[in-house]
């Protein structure tokens, strides 16, 4: 017996759990289903549209693995590295625009194979997806400069950032190459993230709060003594406020140690959000 097989939805939102593997399963349904979704987005920041059907995309890693391999084949592993540092942005737009660049890689023809789609710029899917990647990138690099970590009295080194995108897998390497063999928690409160370090390998965490022990002594003691290393570099005939926050945007200020006055405790360990269920506690 046939079975009729479902018509495409024309006003249709796929909503996926937020991760790349959540994204790229929403690609191989728009696939499957011959659908042109008007948006892909995490289902925690979906915004309804008036009409609008929604299909909830399940997180499956086969389906997500066979997209990463069908884009890497056509089109190289630099393409995908791009899609993955889009996927981080906040942009409500993200995943439709992931779907199309997807799209024109998979549609282009064999004769342009070789060539590196990732110039081809004068493709708005293409210029689309660059321009996100090169967010997460200026997002990812202001991490690296301003996250400040905290020596806690169970030996983790503990930081708190609060990024436009969720690129915390995007700067753990770095962190994990530097601080070597030392255990060490990134959490991003913005995305409820947190990239956990054991001194090994690394892996993220999803928790919309923290619990953390004290700072210890030594490490109150240094950032004070960032501090007055801080003001001591300060040419006040030469003060420019608007400069400052060019290149240290206020929104990171509160997770600085050197923006804090003098005797406070600088990263704020202790004022970790209470709010939410899942937490990591370092014990």
């Amino acid at each position: 017996m046939m079975l009729a097989q479902e018509e495409p939805l024309r006003h249709v939102a796929y909503l996926h759990d937020g991760t790349l593997e959540g994204l790229l399963c929403a690609v191989f349904l728009a696939y499957e289903r011959h659908e042109e979704p008007e948006d892909v987005v995490a289902e925690a920041s979906y915004e309804p549209r008036l009409g609008q059907s929604c299909v909830h995309v399940a997180t499956d890693f086969e389906r997500a693995s066979r997209v990463r391999r069908g884009v890497e084949r056509a089109v190289g592993k630099r393409a995908f590295t791009a899609i993955m540092r889009a996927s981080t942005c906040d942009d409500r737009e993200t995943g439709r625009i992931v779907l199309s660049f997807i799209r024109y890689c998979m549609a282009r023809p064999g004769s342009l194979r070789n060539s590196p789609v990732l110039d081809e710029l004068a493709n708005p899917a293409v210029a689309d997806l660059r321009r996100l990647e090169k967010r997460a990138l200026n997002e990812a690099e202001k991490m690296r400069q301003f996250a400040r970590f905290s020596h806690l009295e169970n030996g983790i080194w503990f930081a708190r950032v609060n990024p436009n995108a969720s690129v915390v897998p995007l700067v753990m390497n770095h962190f994990a190459d530097r601080l070597n063999d030392q255990p060490f928690i990134i959490f991003d409160e913005a995305h409820g993230l947190s990239g956990v370090y054991d001194g090994r390998a690394w892996q993220l965490v999803r928790a919309t709060a923290v619990d953390v022990p004290e700072a210890t002594d030594h490490d109150r003691t240094m950032q004070e003594a960032w501090k007055r290393f801080y003001d001591a570099l300060s040419v006040d005939a030469r003060y420019n406020p608007e400069l400052r926050r060019h290149f240290m945007p206020v929104r990171l200020w509160r997770n600085l140690a050197e923006m804090h006055p003098r005797g406070s405790e600088g990263t704020a360990v202790r004022a970790a959000s209470r709010q939410g269920e899942n937490r990591i506690v370092s014990a």
